[in-house]
């Protein structure tokens, strides 16, 4: 009974105040590891290609080869746009709980959620340079960055408003 009363105390502890930061860094590392593999040959336009060419044929069977790739194009460049968006919104979360403040947003918060983007999305770039189905791109970064700006812009303006 007595080692019952152990076990039942010990296990369901409130983690320090460190873990407790450290756990809101881990959908930040887990979303950068999901980045890091859609950055692979994988995921190059030739392999989503033939699958939403699958998914478009089905739905609208006559598309022209042209519409395919302007849709195409799209769909790739929405998803750098919204995925480091998505980047930019855990990581501002991340540093929130890292350095707290009586705030709810802080532009130290933003900005180094804004650094981490930047450094991500430029080393996804450099990585992509090293893969042969894939191409390094400077706009890319920047279509990333303004996916992670826009992102901050909303959680400024819903945050400070509140």
């Amino acid at each position: 009974m007595n080692n019952q009363a152990n076990f039942s105390s010990t296990a369901f502890q409130i983690p320090d105040p460190f873990q407790r930061k450290l756990l809101w860094w881990v959908p930040t590392l887990i979303w950068l590891m999901m980045l890091v593999f859609f950055s692979t040959d994988t995921f190059s336009a030739e392999h989503t290609g033939g699958i939403l060419w699958n998914i478009l044929h089905y739905f609208v069977p006559g598309i022209s080869l042209h519409h395919f790739q302007m849709i195409h194009f799209f769909v790739r460049k929405s998803a750098h746009f919204c995925f480091y968006g998505i980047l930019s919104l855990l990581a501002f979360y991340s540093w929130r709980t890292t350095m707290p403040r009586r705030a709810r947003w802080s532009f130290r918060w933003s900005g180094l959620a804004l650094l981490l983007t930047l450094v991500a999305a430029s080393l996804d770039e450099f990585h992509q340079s090293f893969v042969p189905s894939r191409g390094a791109s400077p706009r890319d970064v920047l279509l990333d960055m303004t996916g992670a700006l826009f992102i901050q812009i909303l959680i400024a303006a819903f945050t400070t408003s509140a």
